[in-house]
This record gives structure tokens, C-alpha cells and sequence, in this order.
């Protein structure tokens, strides 16, 4: 058993750059004839169902299919993990173009950090299929086991930008 006292919390910092993953598609309330907006966040998701060990904060860079994603884009978010102070750094994105996304920040200097990209392929929120909560579970825990650097985990697996494509035969990342 662990002695709480001694666990060391850390602390992940999550840059939202948009995609599938926190994806808004209103549910319509029959009873008061009106659209529903379900906070499908990453925020929501980890302070109302997770409830984790670890503290976090979250900012936005954009909310943009991934398709849609400019260079412009990729420069903020640059700016972003360099600016932060935080060290572990989740970047959620659209499947789309996360590994161009990831090859950029890897030309890039990233000052020392831990950079993760993931996605979904289905919404965190209101699909019990959903891939998102595992994939953002994966990359959590992987921060104990990777270097500094810039990495892309999907499907139970953490790879550098170089080595990893997108089949989209099979849905998932190898």
C-alpha cells in the first residue's frame, strides 16, 4: 500500500489544439424543445470522472479539425511549450495531421520538455466505445518512462514522430 504522504503528485499541462477528441455534437432535449450542450471537455473529464493523483491545467490553442491546422497554428503552440513553466505536456489534436504536428515541434527546440501528442478517433463524451480516455490514460502514465522529447501515443503505444504513421485501413497509429 502507498503512504499518500510520501506520493509525489505531478503536474501535466494539457494544450488543446482541437480534433475528434473533445469533438462537440449537440444532443437535442425533446422535453424542452432545445439543444443540449454536454461539457465533453478534458477539464470536465478529468475533475468529474477521474478524480487523479496528479494536479493539471489545461489552455487552448485552437479548435480546429486537424485538417484545418496552419503553420501559423503550429508556431502558437510552440510558443505555448516554451512559455510554460510545466514540464509534462499533453498535446490533444485531430488523427488527422497529429504526426506532421508532432515532426514540426520535433524540428523544433522544446526546451527539455516531455511532449506528448494524442488523440481519439472517437469523443471522449457520450461514446462508450470511445479510444479517448484510454489513450489519454496511456499517455499519463508514460510520463514516469520517457526522455525529454517529443513523442506520439495512440493505441496503447508511445512512438517518436519519425518512426510512426497513421493506417487508416485498420483505424490506428503504428
Amino acid at each position: 500500500m502507498c503512504d499518500n504522504k510520501a506520493m509525489i503528485k505531478q503536474h501535466i499541462h494539457f494544450i488543446k489544439m482541437g480534433g475528434t477528441i473533445e469533438f462537440f455534437d449537440p444532443a437535442y432535449d425533446a422535453i424542452n424543445k432545445r439543444l443540449m450542450k454536454l461539457d465533453t471537455t478534458i477539464d470536465s473529464y478529468l475533475h468529474n470522472l477521474i478524480q487523479p493523483h496528479f494536479t493539471f491545467s489545461t489552455e487552448s490553442i485552437t479548435e480546429k479539425d486537424s485538417r484545418d491546422i496552419t503553420e501559423d497554428d503550429r508556431n502558437k503552440l510552440l510558443k505555448a511549450i516554451s512559455s510554460t513553466e510545466h514540464t509534462n505536456i499533453v498535446v490533444t489534436h485531430g488523427t488527422f495531421t497529429m504526426v506532421e504536428t508532432a515532426r514540426f515541434l520535433q524540428d523544433h527546440s522544446t526546451e527539455g520538455k516531455r511532449v506528448v501528442l494524442t488523440g481519439s478517433m472517437i469523443p471522449i463524451s457520450g461514446f462508450s466505445t470511445s479510444d479517448a480516455g484510454f489513450n489519454l490514460g496511456f499517455v499519463i502514465g508514460s510520463f514516469a518512462n520517457i526522455q525529454p522529447g517529443v513523442y506520439l501515443s495512440m493505441n496503447g503505444g508511445v512512438f517518436t514522430p519519425s518512426e510512426v504513421e497513421k493506417n487508416t485501413d485498420l483505424l490506428r497509429f503504428e
